[in-house]
């Protein structure tokens, strides 16, 4: 699909793009991840005549998904994406950052899979229901809440392990699991959407230097074009993104944006 990748550290030159000045604790296993454990998801066979199961172009370059995932466990890098408001899946359903799904250049969609984190052994159950990342080197794009259980969002990506799960044959709507369903959004301050990574990572800096955080800088599609959104958060509360949106403005930000999740 059109999912960008999710910026992570970047060893070449030194710049932390995600985490920063942040002092956000990435909850532990507790019962989120272990409700996903016990196979919370469930999707129906995947057809192979489906439009999005048809071999595709992107980039000048053709994919020819799976037929199958009967089998399928690989290993390789992750990574994750963000708030992208409106979009859909490749399969045409609403995507939604917290709940738990995964894109997928080769699997066939639908497809349930346990992805485990190599370094510290936590595993999420995921529908893939999208195609991604068309990046080099990347494995699997990971939804945020995803990424969240494991413990992988101020890193950007992770070496994890795909195993394919059985399709549920009675399944007749497939959705991605959502532990934070009924939970109230979260609030975010968004200060900039870059074409360019290396302005991104310049407006992080100058927040950084003005002792506001935590920061992400999370990537997205509008028409078809990657930008790199620079977001403050998730803050406590409205009152705390109204005070220090007020202050932004003061300070001469000019785009200050309130984005909830």
């Amino acid at each position: 699909m059109k999912r960008a990748f999710q910026v992570f550290s970047l060893a070449a030159t030194g710049i932390l793009v995600l985490g920063g000045c942040a002092q956000r604790m990435t909850p532990p296993l507790g019962s989120i991840s272990a409700a996903a454990s016990m196979g919370s998801c469930h999707a129906a066979t995947p057809k192979p005549d489906a439009p999005y199961n048809r071999s595709y172009v992107v980039n000048g370059r053709r994919y020819q998904p799976l037929t199958t995932a009967d089998g399928y466990d690989r290993s390789g890098t992750a990574s994750w994406y963000g708030w992208e408001s409106g979009s859909v899946t490749s399969m045409g359903t609403p995507f939604v950052p917290q709940a738990f799904s995964a894109a997928s250049r080769e699997l066939p969609l639908p497809t349930c899979v346990r992805v485990t984190n190599l370094a510290n052994g936590r595993s999420v159950e995921v529908l893939v229901n999208d195609r991604g990342p068309f990046v080099d080197g990347r494995l699997l794009d990971l939804s945020y809440g995803a990424a969240k259980v494991l413990d992988m969002i101020h890193s950007g990506t992770a070496v994890v392990r795909v195993e394919a799960l059985a399709p549920s044959p009675a399944t007749t709507t497939t959705t991605a699991p959502n532990p934070s369903a009924g939970k109230p959004a979260e609030i975010f301050l968004q200060t900039g959407a870059f074409q360019q990574l290396n302005l991104a990572i310049r407006e992080r800096q100058r927040l950084q230097a003005a002792g506001i955080g935590p920061l992400l800088i999370v990537p997205g599609l509008v028409r078809g074009v990657t930008f790199y959104r620079v977001q403050i958060g998730p803050l406590a509360n409205p009152s705390v993104a109204e005070a220090l949106g007020a202050r932004l403005r003061q300070s001469g930000t000019a785009q200050v944006l309130v984005v909830q999740q």
